[in-house]
């Protein structure tokens, strides 16, 4: 018995010994494999957020174009909008300066009737 239990021990250490062994490769080939797979996997993924970084970008160049776009046709209604504006108080300025050239007419027409009646009574009398 006393040879027994060292050559048990002796099978027990070296079965263990194996079992480790053939885990920590097996963990070395799946780490390996994974590292492969996870490279691609990340290759892909970097690929497909490039592209959805420049669409992205072309997107928002469109969308700046566009809105350049509109901002000019914006300003340029704008100004139309102004040099209407502006005709429009020349035009009611030139009214205005004529309604007080006709009040002023009207006011001297009357005035110089006045005097005719005025002088009128004084040749009757």
């Amino acid at each position: 018995m006393r040879v027994g239990v060292p050559i048990f021990l002796f099978l027990a250490a070296a079965g263990f010994h194996t079992a480790l062994t053939a885990s920590l490769e097996s963990a070395e080939k799946e780490d390996t494999f994974g590292e492969e797979v996870g490279l691609e996997q990340l290759s892909d993924l970097q690929k497909r957020d490039q592209e959805e970084f420049e669409a992205a970008q072309m997107s928002e160049a469109v969308q700046d174009e566009n809105t350049e776009e509109e901002n000019d046709t914006q300003e340029e209604d704008m100004t139309d909008r102004d040099g209407n504006v502006e005709a429009d108080q020349h035009e009611s300025e030139s009214d205005e300066d004529v309604d007080g050239m006709r009040q002023k007419r009207e006011h001297l027409e009357a005035n110089v009737e006045e005097a005719d009646e005025t002088t009128n009574l004084a040749e009757v009398e």
